[in-house]
């Protein structure tokens, strides 16, 4: 299993919602474009320090080596994502990021669910339980983020 694949739902859920970022190129995609980019920065860079201006170089070395850290950090964050599920008299809040999985199980009961609709364009969904309050839906555009936040107050009873 890929670090983007799901695992499956732990189970039987009446709701259940993914949160991920959208990632337009593949792994494989995304590193043939870094390629290119560095091998277009090095050939105009070549080109320059042939003709006598050789100081591009280290500029177009930093270059190279800033986009390849770009590169890494958009690696990482591809293969991040949250599933909030509901089943049964529980909630169940999964996380994966920097290749580990963290799930946390709420009662349904006792789930306090908020808008924070404070924040200026962008709403943020608080999961609060027992005195601890947990974000969701980061990756989610902000009208997804009401959607769900709408559906869990129905589901919970304390919403």
């Amino acid at each position: 299993m890929s670090h983007a694949e799901l695992p499956p739902l732990p189970v039987e859920s009446v709701f259940s919602v993914v949160s991920r970022r959208n990632s337009v190129l593949a792994r494989r995609q995304r590193w043939t474009a870094f390629g290119l980019a560095a091998s277009a920065s090095f050939a105009v860079a070549v080109a320059f320090a042939g003709a006598g201006a050789w100081p591009v170089l280290p500029y177009s070395a930093l270059e190279i080596a800033l986009l390849g850290l770009a590169f890494v950090w958009v690696e990482r964050r591809a293969g991040e994502w949250e599933r909030v599920t509901v089943a049964g008299d529980r909630v169940i809040v999964e996380r994966a990021g920097r290749g580990r999985l963290a799930r946390r199980a709420f009662s349904r009961w006792w789930l306090r669910v908020e808008l924070d609709e404070a924040r200026a364009r962008e709403p943020q969904l608080l999961l609060r339980y027992a005195g601890e309050a947990m974000d969701f839906g980061s990756a989610l555009p902000p009208a997804r983020r009401v959607e769900v936040a709408r559906a869990l107050k129905r589901l919970t009873v304390s919403g």
